[in-house]
């Protein structure tokens, strides 16, 4: 894509791949709008930014018809906010699970349903959702995290099918683990073993990966390739598969 002269949202924009990916997309010259809950560290990215709780979903969709008012229409959409899940040792509670899912989304599927008909009427437009790869190889303990992940997952997928008729472009980004401060706590707080090398990556790698994909055919953005490996050893080897999974 040629990002100059683009309007592009950003959630998630404060720290991490949301971060990165705003700054990337504003450096290739796009207006990028950074939505998030912290306003001092939306102050340091030097682009416009809105501050707004993800988690609160109908002031999400005002917000986004705020700056298409403002800005003009959305044509780049990057729902990246998210919160991570955790090794429990105790059942999640429902309560905790329904704010999960609030966030990871409900709030990035309510923001998609609110760009993408302006969208598909002016036959241009692209939307990509920061999935995760627990999503389709899902690992022992957050079932909350994992479910609001593959959730996001198929309605994206689903949505592409009919979004791609009137042009626009849907995608799943599968970034691998990233030592964000999301994926650093789920190591180093969270219970999770440190994932093999292959299947890590940086936020820059992240970045360049999606910015070039971004528009494209494909639907599933896949950041690293040994993920991949996960639900086909699941099926062809199941028993072999959750024993080692169990593990991590």
């Amino acid at each position: 894509m040629d990002y100059r002269g683009q309007v592009a949202v950003v959630t998630g924009a404060s720290s991490g791949l949301g971060r990165r990916l705003a700054l990337d997309l504003a450096a290739a010259g796009a207006t990028v709008i950074g939505v998030a809950r912290r306003e001092d560290r939306l102050q340091s990215l030097g682009i416009p930014y809105r501050v707004c709780n993800l988690a609160d979903v109908p002031s999400y969709v005002e917000l986004l018809a705020e700056i298409e008012s403002s800005y003009g229409p959305v044509d780049v959409l990057l729902n990246v906010a998210g919160m991570g899940g955790i090794v429990r040792q105790e059942m999640p509670s429902l309560d905790h699970t329904r704010q999960v899912m609030e966030l990871n989304f409900f709030a990035a599927y309510a923001g998609m349903l609110a760009v993408l008909p302006g969208m598909r009427a002016r036959r241009r437009g692209v939307i990509a959702n920061m999935s995760s790869d627990d999503a389709r190889s899902p690992g022992p303990g957050a079932g909350d995290y994992c479910a609001s992940k593959a959730a996001l997952s198929a309605a994206t997928e689903s949505l592409a099918y009919e979004a791609r008729r009137d042009g626009v472009r849907l995608h799943v980004i599968y970034p691998g683990w990233v030592p964000t401060e999301m994926g650093l706590y789920a190591v180093q707080s969270g219970g999770l073993a440190m994932p093999p090398r292959p299947a890590r990556r940086t936020e820059e790698q992240v970045s360049r990966l999606v910015l070039r994909r971004l528009g494209d055919e494909r639907i599933e953005i896949n950041c690293a390739a040994l993920p991949l490996v996960a639900p086909v050893l699941r099926t062809v080897a199941p028993r072999l598969y959750h024993r080692m999974r169990a593990t991590r």
